[in-house]
């Protein structure tokens, strides 16, 4: 049995905008093939491109975190 974020993207994308949550997540995280149609019409709205943004972010101090309990500092 899959995870549900597994059968988000084996799912075709919303259309949007606005855009799930859930959807921007799983781009994100690359579970969606690149499709540069699907992408074009994402980073055209404003409000999906803060949310990859916020969730970049997010990633990128999950990361630090990790390397500095590591002593990777």
């Amino acid at each position: 049995m899959g995870s549900e974020s597994e059968s988000h993207a084996t799912s075709t994308p919303p259309d949007g905008p606005p855009w799930p949550p859930e959807f921007l997540a799983d781009l994100h995280a690359g579970l969606y093939p690149d499709d540069p149609e699907l992408l074009g019409r994402v980073y055209a709205d404003p409000d999906a491109v803060l949310y990859l943004e916020k969730l970049e972010q997010v990633a990128d101090e999950l990361r630090r975190l990790g390397r500095s309990l590591r002593g990777e500092d």
